[in-house]
């Protein structure tokens, strides 16, 4: 395909005059364009830079972008701050050859800027004049994550990035689209984020324990943030992900939610096998509780993640003989318990509402109290979930 009209147009932009990005005009005010790194870290400061009292002082430039910042973006606190280690890491990955996706950057000049097209297609180049510094309104924390990443990984530099300009817009319309790009996108919830997850080793675990439990096997939702009484399937994939999560780092693990968390380096195998194991023996001895959702407390989330921390000590076994013993000690604590929803589980797995159904808290609230009463036997609670009469 021959575009004549794209290098006539090309050469009235100067290149000694600035950066020239090559790309495609979205409208008069976007244009999408693809950059290396280097090049971009020309035309956008680390934004970090512009909240360091010492770099501040020494360079107008810093001062003068913190001032636009302060109109259109948010600072670096909290868990803004926190997540560009984890971004940077996410970049070094990409670059050392994992599977992956970063967003777009969106970065914004309040001052129009030339281009040069190719006027049936709109492909051509932008010019950012050298001097000319844009800010992102979207994508901040990839930006400062880039410069990390370099830091710390100097070949991660060879990357080419996506980055959509929005050029010759006021300050007002960059803090609507902050406002916009920020609030109005809806997340997807635990279940369907757990699901499509590769990554996170208890995510793999999980699935993996899926597939060799068949009592699991094609009974997982995982689109469900909590399942509808017409639903088939047993529980969720963020439920089944906490049990897993227990079982590898005992009833603590409950502190991690949906976050990533580690699994013991080199035992990734081990692991799987024994939490199989575990899992089988549960599900065989418990399936029915299982699943009868609407009657029992068993498969509710909490539930679930008090039983993983249950099985949490065949990982110190020494060897398959004595995995076994402790295999079996666990399951007889499990196989007395009343897992009907009654005044037994009252004020340790939940409570009952005024028109007197009972509902299960959730992991973080409950979770303990039914580990203990599930697994120690000299607790009151271990005799009274035990009790066929309350």
């Amino acid at each position: 395909m021959r575009w004549p009209m794209f290098a006539d147009s090309t050469a009235r932009l100067n290149p000694t005059e600035g950066h020239i990005l090559a790309g495609v005009q979205i409208d008069e005010h976007r244009f999408l364009a693809r950059v290396k790194s280097p090049q971009l870290f020309q035309i956008a400061p680390d934004p970090r830079d512009t909240e360091d009292k010492r770099k501040l002082a020494a360079s107008k430039d810093a001062q003068d972008l913190r001032e636009i910042r302060l109109k259109v973006q948010r600072l670096f606190e909290g868990a803004k701050a926190k997540n560009v280690g984890a971004q940077a890491d996410y970049v070094i990955s990409l670059h050392n050859g994992q599977p992956g996706i970063t967003p777009t950057i969106i970065l914004y000049s309040e001052a129009p800027l030339e281009t040069a097209l190719d006027p049936q297609m709109s492909v051509g180049t932008v010019l950012i004049p050298y001097g000319v510094k844009l800010v992102a309104i979207d994508g901040e924390t990839q930006l400062a994550a880039r410069y990390e990443a370099a830091n710390r990984m100097p070949e991660t530099k060879d990357s080419a990035v996506a980055v959509y300009i929005c050029k010759g817009l006021g300050n007002a319309w960059a803090r609507q689209a902050f406002h916009d790009l920020n609030v109005l996108g809806v997340r997807p919830n635990a279940a369907v984020s757990i699901g499509m997850d590769a990554r996170d080793p208890l995510t793999r675990l999980t699935s993996d324990l899926e597939a060799r439990v068949p009592f699991f096997e094609g009974r997982i939702s995982r689109t469900r943030r909590q399942l509808r009484a017409s639903d088939p399937e047993v529980t969720t994939i963020s439920a089944l992900r906490g049990a897993c999560v227990t079982f590898v780092h005992g009833i603590g693990g409950t502190k991690y939610g949906a976050r990533p968390v580690p699994l013991p380096a080199g035992r990734e195998a081990a692991v799987l096998e024994a939490a199989v194991e575990w899992w089988r023996g549960v599900t065989g001895l418990i399936g029915d509780a299982l699943e009868n959702r609407d009657d029992t407390v068993a498969s509710a989330p909490a539930v679930l993640s008090a039983l993983g921390a249950m099985g949490h000590p065949l990982l110190a076994a020494d060897g398959p003989d004595q995995r076994r013993r402790g295999l079996n000690a666990q399951l007889a604590k499990l196989e007395a318990v009343d897992w009907a929803r009654g005044r037994q589980w009252e004020g340790i797995a939940g409570k009952f509402t005024p028109k007197g159904a009972f509902t299960v808290g959730g992991s973080k609230e409950t979770a303990h109290a039914i580990f203990g009463a599930l697994n120690d036997e000299t607790s009151a609670p271990y005799a009274r979930i035990r009790s066929s009469t309350t």
